[in-house]
């Protein structure tokens, strides 16, 4: 009786480890985003930087919170462009992307 309630749990939970496994991110999909500005003082310095995002997109297509990593510098604005942002409602998840900020040729 032990051994087989002992194997009817190892089964559920390889079914619920196999379940969490098998689960794909939702990407959103962007309907429009703005550009982000270049810090002024990042420009005045022509100091370029790279910086990552994820946005959490609603149910309604928008941006309830951005994470960022890289160029401190450029978080700010990056962040202030993708609130922005607006993606197809109904496809709630994760807007994953890069931005890279270069100063322009003079």
């Amino acid at each position: 009786m032990k051994k087989t309630l002992l194997l009817v749990c190892a089964v559920l939970i390889s079914n619920l480890a196999l379940a969490a496994g098998n689960k794909e991110e939702v990407v959103p999909v962007r309907i429009s985003c703005p550009n982000p500005y270049y810090p002024v003082s990042a420009m005045a310095n022509r100091i370029s930087g790279t910086v990552n995002y994820a946005a959490s997109v609603n149910e309604k297509g928008e941006v309830t919170s951005v994470e960022t990593t890289g160029a401190e510098l450029f978080f700010r604005e990056t962040r202030s462009a993708m609130r922005k942002c607006k993606y197809e409602p109904g496809k709630p998840g994760i807007a994953r992307g890069t931005i890279r900020f270069r100063p322009s040729q003079p």
